[in-house]
């Protein structure tokens, strides 16, 4: 796959300047979007497009950020957020503070379903935050 998939668990700083992921992080993480990719059907096309911030409102993009969310450890299988395991899961030179400002305010978005309510998730965090870590494989 040669297509960059934008993760919004691993995000960089509210403050905009960049942050690095760690290689575990990247590993773990790019074995997260494998994975969900196989469960879910998304072509990665669908993916691409979220890197450029167009969010369709397509099933299979819902599905697939629960997927990577329930791996991550960051919703449950309801796609309710944890705010705690969220934050752990920030690269270093994230703040912490001004990330756990805005997951609390996207933490109560709702949906239909899990997959929707983390979708949901998803968007106001991307909407909310200056700068994104994108992966490449």
């Amino acid at each position: 796959m040669n297509t960059l998939i934008l993760i919004c668990v691993l995000i960089a700083g509210i403050n905009g300047h960049t942050v690095q992921l760690s290689e575990a992080q990247k590993d773990k993480a790019n074995q997260h979007v494998a994975e969900c990719i196989k469960e879910t059907g998304i072509k990665p096309e669908m993916v691409a497009e979220v890197k450029k911030g167009h969010f369709s409102e397509d099933e299979d993009l819902k599905k697939f950020t629960l997927c990577f969310f329930e791996k991550a450890g960051i919703v449950d299988n309801e796609g309710k957020l944890n705010v705690a395991t969220a934050l752990s899961k920030l690269p270093a030179g994230v703040d912490k503070a001004d990330a756990e400002k805005l997951l609390e305010s996207c933490k109560n978005k709702n949906g239909k379903d899990a997959a929707e309510r983390a979708f949901e998730i998803f968007k106001c965090y991307y909407q909310g935050t200056k700068s994104h870590v994108f992966l490449g494989f």
